[in-house]
């Protein structure tokens, strides 16, 4: 969510806060009460989108697929360590070419590459499973890491899909932000029309200042409040 709407966000749940322990001034009031309800109704609409938007990968897209490339050259790496040792018992030069790596040169170059040189590794592996097994070299372990190489490419191949879902919810959080910030605006005149308490109007109208949050180039890490009822009839 960019900065402004969170900073408009944290400005109606302020709002939502003090009408609630405001409410027996209003409580009888059929039309505010709607408008209350129909606010908070939006504002919870727009931060289940926004959560969705974080879930669609909650570590970041750039973190997901770094865990998974380290895993799969730190379990690759393992392997070939105890394929090493067979390929060596064995006088095998084509399978000691293969394995003989240290992490630096498995996980080397380009990343797709060094994927595609685990795979190769672990395909490798699992075509003689048999006679490696006397090296601790198991089944479960290669399919471990054929689900963390499976995982990384699902990461690399959905990059696109999961940019376009996420563009379009940042659209739809837009959209309910604008909608919401004309029920305020129905709201702002239902307080001030239906409410005679100028206590209560100061404090509502007082909760309806937005902090700008964030740098500024003028301002650097400086906290600006801004009224949001500047087309409010007082």
């Amino acid at each position: 969510m960019q900065q402004s709407n969170s900073n408009f966000m944290n400005m109606v749940q302020s709002v939502l806060a003090n009408l609630k322990k405001d409410q027996s001034h209003w409580e009888s009031e059929t039309e505010i009460v709607t408008e209350v309800n129909d606010v908070e109704k939006e504002f919870n609409s727009i931060m289940e989108t926004s959560s969705d938007i974080l879930g669609l990968d909650p570590r970041g897209y750039t973190t997901a697929k770094n865990d998974a490339f380290d895993s799969i050259t730190a379990g690759t790496h393992k392997l070939c360590k105890k394929m090493y040792v067979y390929a060596s018992r064995h006088k095998d030069s084509a399978l000691l070419s293969l394995v003989d790596h240290s992490l630096n040169s498995l996980s080397g170059g380009i990343e797709k590459d060094a994927v595609n040189r685990c795979s190769a590794i672990v395909k490798r592996a699992e075509s003689m499973i048999t006679v490696l097994q006397p090296f601790k070299i198991t089944e479960p372990e290669l399919a471990a890491i054929r689900r963390l190489i499976t995982s990384y490419n699902e990461h690399i191949d959905g990059r696109t899909n999961t940019k376009t879902s996420k563009s379009t919810q940042i659209q739809d959080v837009s959209d309910q932000i604008s909608s919401l910030r004309e029920r305020l605006i129905l709201l702002d005149n239902l307080i001030e029309g239906f409410i005679d308490d100028d206590e209560v109007i100061t404090r509502y109208k007082t909760s309806r200042a937005i902090i700008n949050y964030g740098q500024s180039k003028t301002s650097k890490g400086k906290k600006k409040v801004t009224s949001d009822t500047t087309n409010t009839p007082s």
